[in-house]
């Protein structure tokens, strides 16, 4: 009798058991639910922005060589600055459980050191000599971008990072597969010299997947959508002010 009295206490223990996996179950695939649709709306708010000016002057082949110029000296200093930020990133939560997280922190990490490696050979394509890169002073419009991106780094949520780069991979992404088929077109750049600017025109295989869990592991452990939104509303207007510096009169000689 007391052994039957265990067995039917063993069994309920293991249905118990069971329904807490499928009660975890449920609730990841809600999550990951949730996360889908915060990035969907966020894409469809925050994406739908008007094509710079400068990159319309530029497929026109109206856009003045100086100008041109000035924009890659300002994205040299960016990918430096992006580079350091999210080498910070992954030592802040490298360390995380799951591998996403820490997949996604090393292989931006990754690409932008690769994106370094590329954009020597298209600002020689510009005609931008050592001596311009030396005395050229940044744009402040241009460098709130990583400005923000650095704060970023220091202070905001794993989820929050990965939406908001995750929106503006996509939104820069847009604007330099048009620039390097303009470069193509009007300045006869080849595909080696433009390999910096392709790199950007497509999301890295998994990039969406892994930061869709990130958001989704966020929103679980408390971090709340509007916090999320700030994050992407703000890169994106950062992102806009970049392009808008470039409206000016530009001398970079």
């Amino acid at each position: 009798m007391a052994n039957w009295h265990r067995l039917r206490l063993g069994i309920a223990g293991l249905v118990i058991l069971l329904s807490m996996a499928q009660l975890g179950t449920a609730e990841i695939a809600t999550g990951q639910q949730d996360a889908k649709a915060l990035i969907q709306r966020l894409e469809q708010q925050y994406l739908n922005i008007p094509t710079p000016v400068f990159v319309q002057q530029l497929e026109k082949n109206t856009l003045p060589d100086s100008k041109l110029q000035a924009f890659i000296m300002e994205q040299r200093l960016i990918n430096l600055s992006d580079l350091r930020s999210n080498a910070l990133s992954l030592h802040r939560f490298g360390g995380l459980p799951g591998k996403s997280t820490r997949t996604f922190f090393a292989q931006i990490t990754t690409a932008e050191i690769q994106a370094n490696d590329l954009l020597p050979t298209l600002i020689q394509a510009l005609g931008v000599s050592p001596e311009q890169i030396a005395q050229h002073q940044p744009l402040a419009g241009a460098q709130i971008y990583p400005a923000y991106t650095a704060w970023l780094a220091n202070y905001a949520e794993p989820a929050e990072i990965a939406a908001a780069l995750l929106v503006n991979f996509q939104s820069f992404g847009k604007n330099a597969a048009r620039i390097a088929k303009a470069l193509k077109q009007h300045k006869r750049l080849t595909n080696e010299q433009l390999r910096f600017l392709v790199s950007f025109s497509q999301l890295p295989e998994g990039f969406r997947e892994q930061a869709t869990e990130i958001v989704a592991k966020g929103l679980a452990s408390g971090v709340r959508e509007s916090d999320i939104e700030i994050r992407v509303r703000l890169i994106q207007a950062y992102e806009q002010e970049f392009w808008r510096a470039f409206e000016a009169k530009i001398n970079t000689n």
